[in-house]
């Protein structure tokens, strides 16, 4: 089995004499990364746990982290950012192509930044590449295969026939990640051959040096997850709760700064749709029930690659946020980090 089932595991009982369930204070902070499928309640779980132990948040959602898409990517509220220190949200310009590489540059920085203080720090969020990149590693020398002349080029040849040529080139200099890469998308494919024509390296190969040269810390792995009937019922309500809070409105005020389905950020779920109210192609109503088909689809691609997630721990946001948090605690009192 690759994962744990939290009511598998077994902690010993805290009396009154024992002093706080939460954790003591350790000479190495603890690493938590807290996953899974999107609408579960992952952000305020780890605000939750953060004030248990005076923790600092370190999102690990790829979306997350652009200005100007507070409510459609369900960015933490003021009052959660207030209550412990939330990086890596609301910081990005939507117009910037914000890599894993990046994300995995700045969180080792900021890992070892919080840890310094004597916090523990907590990555939390959905996008499971994340965490494959800081559990195993990824090429990312800042600079290196980026060539905004060659990318130009290299879009525009996209470009002229969808991008037939471009992949049949990559198949050819890096048959792993035309495999790995869905042939529409032209970003990563654009990329690809960036780094191969910038450094005469396939994509592929520099990743895997990455991941041999890289030694992460240990850490507790847990994934907080939902039946699938809840989950769903939990996706199709926060759609709902999202526009009712101005996720159109958000869309208008990004059309308003220039915004075009091209810019990175407009790739977020429901952002597409949104625009298209906006632009007048579609009605609200078509396109929060995509939204909602799109979410749940996602969902599901996302639980399917945590199950893979060795030694983690899973829990179920039915049991809610109070018992979820009280569980972490334990595993963190009386568990071991994993080594990866």
């Amino acid at each position: 089995m690759f994962y744990t089932q939290v009511h598998e595991l077994n902690f010993p009982e805290t009396t009154p004499d024992s002093g706080p369930s939460a954790v003591d204070p350790a000479p190495n902070p603890p690493l938590v990364l807290l996953a899974g499928p999107t609408a579960t309640g992952k952000t305020a779980l780890a605000v939750e746990l953060a004030e248990h132990l005076d923790g600092e948040i370190i999102s690990a959602d790829s979306m997350q982290v652009y200005r100007g898409l507070a409510i459609g990517t369900a960015q933490p509220v003021p009052d959660e950012t207030r209550r412990r220190p939330y990086h890596m949200v609301n910081t990005i310009a939507p117009t910037f192509l914000w890599s894993a590489a990046d994300w995995l540059r700045e969180t080792r920085r900021l890992i070892d930044e919080i840890r310094s203080r004597g916090r523990a720090v907590i990555v939390a969020g959905g996008t499971g590449l994340y965490f494959k990149v800081l559990t195993g590693g990824l090429f990312q020398t800042p600079g290196a295969g980026r060539s905004l002349e060659i990318r130009a080029r290299l879009e525009a040849e996209w470009d002229e026939d969808n991008g037939r040529h471009l992949r049949c080139r990559l198949a050819e200099v890096d048959p792993e990640a035309a495999a790995r890469i869905h042939e529409n998308d032209k970003l990563r494919v654009v990329r690809a051959l960036e780094v191969f024509e910038s450094t005469g390296r396939s994509l592929s190969d520099l990743q895997a040096e990455g991941r041999r040269e890289f030694k992460p810390p240990p850490a507790f792995r847990f994934v907080l997850s939902a039946s699938r009937e809840d989950l769903y019922r939990r996706i199709d309500a926060r759609v709902v709760k999202m526009v009712e809070a101005g996720f159109l409105e958000e869309v208008r005020d990004l059309v308003r700064q220039g915004a075009t389905p091209d810019w990175p950020a407009m790739k977020a779920l429901g952002y597409p749709q949104m625009l298209d109210v906006v632009l007048g192609k579609r009605d609200l109503a078509s396109a929060i029930e995509e939204t909602q088909k799109i979410s749940r689809r996602y969902a599901k691609q996302q639980i399917v690659l945590y199950r893979q997630w060795s030694g983690s721990i899973w829990l179920y946001a039915e049991r809610g946020i109070a018992e979820n948090a009280r569980i972490l605690e334990k595993v963190l009192e009386f568990g071991a980090p994993i080594a990866f």
